[in-house]
């Protein structure tokens, strides 16, 4: 008989053992399955961000065919003594696909009427949105002096 009491005890020391291992486990996995939905829940948040992001940057294309992208313009100055070095990607928008291609044809005068208002854009280093604003009226002026009704806007497609 106390063999028998032996062997149940034992039994039971196991069996809870078991049980606790059982419990641990339930609970490690109730603890993955947090871990796994809320890397769920980022990812998608992510890609969210990311959609946003892409649709964002596809302006470019919206334009329209009659654009004629001038650049990039790199430029490096020296501003308070330190070496600076911008790039700037401009647009230019002509009234229809003739006029384009006038000034398509004429692209090495339009830079030289481009990249000196880059130059003078970046002097004082990083340029603010009025700055920008003032560069785009300086070069629909200028082209416009040279190319007679031939453009309808200016953008300026980057600024690095």
């Amino acid at each position: 008989m106390t063999r028998f009491l032996t062997i149940l005890a034992l039994a039971l020391m196991l069996t809870a053992g078991q049980a606790d291992d059982a419990l641990s486990a339930s609970a490690g996995d109730k603890a993955n399955a947090k871990a796994e939905e809320e890397r769920k829940q980022k990812d998608k948040a992510q890609r969210k961000k990311d959609k946003k992001f892409n649709r964002d940057i596809s302006y470019r294309h919206v334009v329209g065919p009659d654009v004629l992208p001038l650049g990039p313009f790199t430029v490096s100055l020296y501003v308070g003594g330190q070496l600076t070095e911008h790039r700037v990607r401009v647009a230019l928008q002509a009234v229809d696909t003739a006029k384009k291609t006038e000034l398509e044809n004429a692209k090495p005068q339009l830079y030289g009427i481009v990249y000196p208002l880059c130059l003078r854009l970046f002097e004082k280093g990083r340029p603010s949105a009025s700055d920008l604003l003032l560069f785009k009226s300086d070069v629909e002026k200028q082209v416009s002096t040279r190319f007679k009704d031939s453009l309808k806007g200016v953008y300026i497609e980057s600024v690095l």
